[in-house]
């Protein structure tokens, strides 16, 4: 075990929330270390190469803050475990799966590694076997629930819904800013700064497609730096859709969809249309609830993004051509090259795996994918896929109106556009994650939803006890509201 620089960085950060710093702080120190998912806290060679990412490691000081005396949110664990429960039986499942069903099947089925083999063969596979890829995939099922653990609790603090609100704002705006600087810079000395970043053992893609330099930042790839960012452009998107903090969350939301624009990723182009086609089927199918003033807000900004580029058209036609050129490459002509033909060979294989296993799985981390669902199916089988899909169903909760539109309760309002922003960020994995673990802004995003938004399936049970019970156990709850500083005296 190697700790590197930016680990030394983090302890020296860490240690002070720890010491003297708030929850706040804890919550913001977390959420921005996954901005560095393309560094290494701390390396392990003794596993192949694997490393700890900036994001692990900070929950060690995370979980030190928590769990200091006095500090009061040891009793919210054991909640946290019950409010999400269906992420806990998903990833608890997903640990099993890494250590028991690799040796269930070994040798039984060939799989592509989550380690590209260096044949040149774009299909090559190898027989099933446990390997420190599986040790992998666990530990990261088990960061992920630590993850949501850990949100949840603090989020359950007075004000700390707004605090996340802000972290959102701040870190588009550092994921925007950084990938443009990062793509200015390239190929001159001021690379180096973000190449110190991007120090973990991934494959550092630096490419160009049609003379544009591809948009990456601190990450080793662009397809990484587009699932990040678009996260965090839908969930400003939503907020901004809502009325929380317009013109903070308007702003971030629309640096970081040029960015993306510009970003030449493919990811970030079929994530962009699916969430304009989301955006206007909720207009045009619940009208009576649809924000219709956001709408032309949204339909104003693509005008003007058509006549700004109808200006451009006529001040530099190449430059126009240019980028058409990249959008088609990048979208339509895609589906016919290499890469497209070895992503949908990997995202079968979960299909294959599924039905070889009769619906088992044959263990996360056991081959590489090229979508969250399939490799869900092939690692995890209808156990995984059922958590899963039950988790996000308590997530969107369609029967509530802050599912859909902005509330009178303005932390309902919250819950529901960080509920539904946390479903839709998951669509860039749906076409690139060669693993079943769900990034980690789908963990921050799901566990502030339920923390500010819990499901009312308490309030429910209360309406079928016997009569003169629901006044003690309205008062229990509101008692307990009080205490967490979510209700008013």
């Amino acid at each position: 075990m190697e700790l590197t620089i930016i680990g030394f960085a983090m302890i020296v950060a860490g240690g002070w929330i720890v010491l003297a710093g708030g929850l706040r702080h804890a919550l913001g120190f977390l959420m921005f270390s996954a901005l560095f998912n393309g560094s290494s806290a701390v390396d392990l060679p003794a596993l192949g190469g694997s490393s700890i990412p900036p994001v692990q490691f900070a929950l060690l000081f995370v979980y030190l803050r928590l769990l200091l005396p006095g500090g009061g949110t040891l009793p919210d664990l054991p909640r946290a475990m019950r409010a999400n429960r269906w992420f806990a039986a998903f990833a608890l499942y997903g640990v099993a799966s890494a250590f028991i069903l690799p040796r269930m099947f070994a040798g039984l089925i060939d799989v592509a590694p989550m380690r590209a083999l260096m044949t040149g063969d774009l299909f090559a596979t190898v027989p099933l076997e446990p390997t420190s890829q599986n040790l992998t995939a666990a530990s990261y099922f088990i960061g992920a629930l630590l993850i949501v653990i850990a949100v949840w609790s603090m989020m359950r603090r007075q004000g700390m819904a707004g605090t996340m609100v802000a972290i959102l704002v701040a870190m588009a705006w550092f994921h925007a800013v950084t990938g443009v600087v990062a793509t200015v810079l390239r190929d001159t000395p001021g690379d180096a700064v973000f190449d110190f970043f991007r120090n973990s053992n991934y494959a550092q893609m630096d490419d160009a497609v049609g003379g544009f330099a591809r948009i990456r930042g601190v990450l080793p790839e662009a397809s990484t730096y587009a699932s990040v960012g678009f996260a965090l452009f839908v969930a400003n998107a939503e907020l901004w859709y809502r009325s929380v903090r317009s013109r903070r969350t308007g702003a971030a939301a629309l640096v970081m969809g040029l960015v993306l624009f510009f970003s030449t990723s493919s990811t970030a182009y079929l994530a962009l249309a699916f969430y304009g086609l989301v955006f206007a089927a909720r207009t045009l199918a619940l009208p009576q609830v649809a924000d219709f003033r956001k709408a032309r807000i949204a339909l104003a900004a693509l005008f003007a993004a058509m006549f700004f580029g109808a200006i451009l058209l006529l001040v530099s036609p190449d430059l126009i051509r240019s980028l058409i050129d990249v959008v088609k490459r990048m979208t339509v002509e895609k589906s016919a090259s290499d890469s497209s033909l070895q992503r949908v060979f990997w995202a079968m294989q979960g299909w294959e795996a599924f039905k070889f296993s009769w619906g088992i799985g044959i263990g996360a981390g056991s081959f590489r994918s090229s979508s969250l669902l399939y490799a869900i199916m092939g690692s995890m089988g209808v156990i995984g896929v059922v958590t899963f899909a039950m988790y996000l169903a308590g997530l969107i909760q369609p029967g509530r109106r802050s599912s859909w539109v902005a509330t009178d309760d303005e932390l309902d309002t919250v819950g529901g556009a960080l509920g539904v922003a946390a479903v839709l960020s998951i669509v860039p994995a749906m076409v690139n994650s060669p693993s079943p673990v769900p990034g980690v802004m789908f963990a921050f995003l799901a566990a502030g939803s339920l923390a500010v938004r819990p499901r009312m399936v308490e309030f429910r049970r209360a309406h079928r006890r016997p009569a003169g019970q629901h006044e003690r156990l309205a008062e229990e709850m509101l008692d307990e509201l009080r205490q967490e500083g979510l209700a008013r005296p």
